[in-house]
């Protein structure tokens, strides 16, 4: 239970971390930036069967921090409260379904909210702001036990023995509750709509909720949040309630979605869309009452790019600091900078429409995969299938969902996760377009295929474009 949750000020010496100001028009926006710390009680769960659990430890105290981007000005407030699962698999918290769609956000006049999921984070955040983080502590009064259920997942390996990740669900339930009818941190005067969303690791958090919180502690028929949105999404990674009992074999379908009477929407890379267990635990589209699904695949895009990874964390003076600055582990020339932000614009407005005015939103082709799991491709090095934009339809370089890079003993291996661009030659540009204003044209003419589509918004058509053309004249057009 919540006991206390109070705004941490911010001065010229102090502020969050991460921070979104000076990035993406955060400012230009008219967006502020604020930080809540909450303390409170947690209960830590175990499994008592698939979907139902069971007290392990009673009222273990915490302080945790949640992160709140919203209009300075409150008439601008929308309704709509987006709160993101932080991603902590880099040891700092990844604000990426705030990256990704930022743009989008701030235009609607939504209400970001980022809560920390993991103990992982915290040395990170005193690395940057001992004083500042000095009371955010996920301690536990126990010793953990020696039988062990299993090795830790190497990904998602918990960093911090001394504390217990299972503390998060009793949070962010908790945290919703207050972000319902808190007037401090959300603007009153409109009613609220609360979107769940999370990236990558978080994005199994998610299904892990959904399972065994999101229904549960929402009452008969109800739900803790009014929509979700899962991106990237490591589907072989099923988060287990509590720390002990990381690295134990279970079933992945577990992360399949089989009940959600509100809307849910998918989203994958090409690096998930038939790996990381996407393709055991696929799914079809779904209109019915007791199951609102969609699932879009963005061909061309990659779990990790060069927009998300590398330049939205460019000259942070905060990351440098704390040593989580973000590199490109590749041998390959040119990291995956396939903008797939563009699409994800589109789909935040999709969910909120669908959550609020019940509109469901379009259907999306799937990536073609061959019988060995991989995705298809045509004669240009792209994928075939999937969702979309002009920089697929008319590209200008291979996006692969692979990258080069050398092991520990010396292996040349592919990273699956952030994949690589091969620009096309100035000669082969100008083969297959001509010249600059043919190029433009051709993509004027997809983009507005997309916006039929619905994975384009008409008011990002212009940047969308000229972002294209200016790629056609850096490759050499």
């Amino acid at each position: 239970m919540i006991q206390r949750i109070y705004l941490k000020k911010s001065d010229d010496r102090s502020h969050p971390f991460p921070t979104a100001r000076q990035k993406l028009g955060f400012d230009e926006a008219g967006y502020v930036e604020e930080e809540y710390f909450f303390e409170g009680t947690a209960n830590v769960y175990e499994e008592n069967g698939k979907s139902e659990k069971k007290m392990l430890h009673e009222a273990m105290p915490y302080c945790n921090r949640c992160l709140v981007r919203k209009p300075e000005d409150p008439e601008r407030f929308s309704g709509n409260v987006v709160v993101e699962i932080l991603n902590a698999t880099a040891g700092f918290d990844i604000d990426r379904m705030w990256i990704v769609g930022a743009k989008e956000l701030m235009r609607d006049g939504a209400v970001y909210v980022g809560i920390t999921s993991k103990p992982d984070v915290l040395d990170s955040m005193k690395r940057a702001d001992p004083e500042r983080y000095a009371a955010i502590s996920w301690q536990i009064p126990y010793s953990r036990p020696d039988d062990r259920s299993g090795a830790f997942d190497k990904v998602a390996l918990p960093r911090r023995e001394d504390c217990e990740t299972g503390l998060f669900w009793d949070m962010l339930t908790e945290l919703a509750e207050v972000l319902r009818s808190d007037t401090k941190i959300i603007p009153e005067g409109k009613r609220r709509y609360l979107y769940l969303a999370g990236w990558s690791q978080s994005a199994a958090y998610m299904f892990t909720y959904l399972n065994y919180f999101a229904f549960a502690e929402a009452g008969k028929g109800k739900s803790v949040f009014d929509g979700y949105l899962a991106a990237g999404g490591i589907h072989s990674f099923v988060v287990p309630l509590n720390q002990n009992d990381y690295g134990r074999e279970t079933d992945i379908t577990r992360n399949m979605i089989t009940h959600m009477p509100v809307p849910y929407i998918a989203v994958q890379t090409e690096s998930e869309n038939a790996h990381f267990g996407g393709f055991e635990t696929r799914q079809e589209d779904s209109d019915e009452e007791e199951l609102k699904y969609r699932i879009y695949e963005i061909a061309g895009a990659t779990h990790d790019t060069k927009f998300s990874l590398l330049d939205y964390y460019a000259g942070d003076q905060d990351m440098e600091r704390t040593g989580c600055m973000p590199d490109y582990p590749a041998l390959d020339d040119y990291p995956n900078d396939y903008p797939y932000e563009y699409c994800f614009y589109a789909i935040y407005r999709m969910l909120f429409s669908w959550v609020r005015e019940g509109v469901c939103p379009p259907h999306g082709n799937r990536i073609e995969v061959d019988a060995d799991g991989e995705n298809r491709r045509d004669a240009l090095g792209n994928a075939l299938g999937g969702v979309r934009t002009p920089f697929l339809d008319v590209p200008l370089a291979a996006y692969y969902p692979c990258s080069a890079v050398i092991t520990e003993d010396g292996k040349v291996v592919k990273h699956g996760l952030f994949g690589h661009t091969e620009p096309f030659s100035a000669d082969k540009l100008k083969k297959l377009y001509e010249d600059v204003e043919n190029y433009r044209s051709l993509a004027a003419k997809s983009a507005k295929l997309q916006v039929e589509n619905g994975f384009l918004l008409s008011e990002d058509v212009n940047d969308c474009i000229e972002e294209a053309v200016r790629r056609a004249k850096t490759y050499g057009m």
